[in-house]
């Protein structure tokens, strides 16, 4: 997903969350790491360890994701959407990013919002078993191991975060740079998940990095930096819920409490958006190079200032045709994410009253769906979908 109740983490172009230590592991005593120290190859501890068993070969078209009666992550072949099959079973507590046809990326920490500790980023070959620490250091508050891969895995991007400050660093050829400073996540900050996000990715050409997150005490929310060195190009006080495109490099974004969408590119700077509906995007998602993004929202109480808690809807949009049009594939759907250039999975929502309490008129139901764009909409066997590749910048 793609979302986690409060909290919206995006990272190597695919949603994810943060997870902890499961009650029932006991944790080895971990090392004690500089703060983005660099290693040649070392071994990912035992608290941070994921495992897989495969029993299939690398397909053209793969995802995480979990299938309905089990709780296991699981690579997946997506070829065939509506007929996933089991190529690798994941074991761990934490929760994997798909880099590669065969490998997946994660981040494990023993730290906390109140009391820093071991953090790691881990890479795992699905089918050779290896697995590396790519970076470590002490950490473990919200957004702390965050982190993003350029489509050819030269790069990689990561947050730290502290009870002193949250930072990006740019970890390539070798060397790993602290590119930015920002303050620290306010303890005990609420969350709007209408509102608050994360997102962290390299645009789809590999020239640019974008940071948009909502989180910390200080620092412009919206930062895009040039990936050869981490140096600024744009930056603004405010911005939320962002995406590239799946080709090029322009990012699109919307501002707090706004419904305009707006964009940067490195040609043009930043342009405002006028829709032709009054949305407030949730999580946007670009595909593998058709150039789609879907979207979702929910309903408008009254205003751009109201908070929006009606009911839901799922959109397709092709940019940067200003305005749209979208087409919402079926009402009542949210949390979309692609397989493929082509096909989006999403979740089915229904009305909770009497059940529903301060929050909106509905709920995931627990049944999912696959729409195929320019096609119909089918029941789908999954009942998540963590990430797919190939990714943005991969076709």
């Amino acid at each position: 997903m793609t979302v986690a109740a409060g909290l919206i983490l995006a990272g190597c172009g695919s949603p994810g969350m943060q997870a902890g230590v499961s009650p029932s592991q006991s944790p080895s005593p971990p090392q004690t790491p500089t703060a983005g120290s660099v290693s040649p190859s070392p071994s990912v501890p035992p608290w941070a360890a994921i495992g897989a068993t495969c029993s299939g070969a690398p397909a053209a078209h793969e995802a995480l994701v979990l299938m309905q009666g089990s709780t296991a992550t699981v690579l997946a072949d997506v070829s065939d959407p509506v007929n996933p099959q089991t190529l690798c079973t994941l074991a761990g507590a934490w929760q994997p990013q798909l880099v590669t046809q065969t490998m997946i990326s994660w981040s494990a920490s023993m730290g906390s919002s109140g009391a820093a500790g071991a953090s790691v980023i881990a890479t795992l070959n699905l089918f050779s078993g290896t697995s590396t620490v790519r970076a470590q250091w002490t950490g473990g508050g919200l957004m702390d191991g965050l982190h993003a891969w350029n489509a050819d895995e030269s790069a990689l991007a990561y947050l730290t975060s502290d009870s002193n400050a949250v930072k990006l660093h740019l970890l390539q050829g070798g060397a790993d740079r602290v590119v930015a400073s920002l303050g620290p996540v306010p303890p005990g900050r609420p969350q709007n998940p209408n509102e608050d996000s994360a997102y962290l990715a390299f645009s789809a050409d590999g020239k640019y990095l974008a940071l948009v997150q909502t989180y910390t005490a200080s620092g412009d929310e919206l930062q895009v930096r040039n990936s050869a060195d981490g140096s600024l190009v744009y930056s603004q006080a405010v911005g939320t819920m962002a995406t590239w495109e799946s080709v090029g490099s322009r990012l699109w974004f919307r501002r707090p409490q706004k419904s305009e969408m707006d964009s940067w590119d490195p040609s043009f700077g930043v342009t405002t958006q006028a829709t032709n509906v009054a949305l407030h995007w949730i999580a946007p998602r670009a595909d593998a190079g058709a150039n789609y993004i879907a979207f979702w929202f929910r309903d408008l109480t009254s205003g751009d200032s109201a908070p929006p808690i009606g009911t839901p809807h799922t959109y397709l949009w092709a940019p940067p045709s200003p305005g749209g049009p979208f087409t919402e594939p079926h009402s009542l759907r949210s949390s979309p994410i692609f397989l493929n250039s082509s096909t989006v999975f999403y979740f089915e929502e229904a009305p909770c009253a009497p059940d529903c309490g301060s929050g909106p008129p509905t709920r995931p139901d627990g049944r999912t769906f696959i729409y195929v764009i320019g096609g119909g909409e089918t029941r789908s066997t999954m009942t998540a979908v963590l990430g797919s590749w190939p990714r943005v910048g991969q076709t």
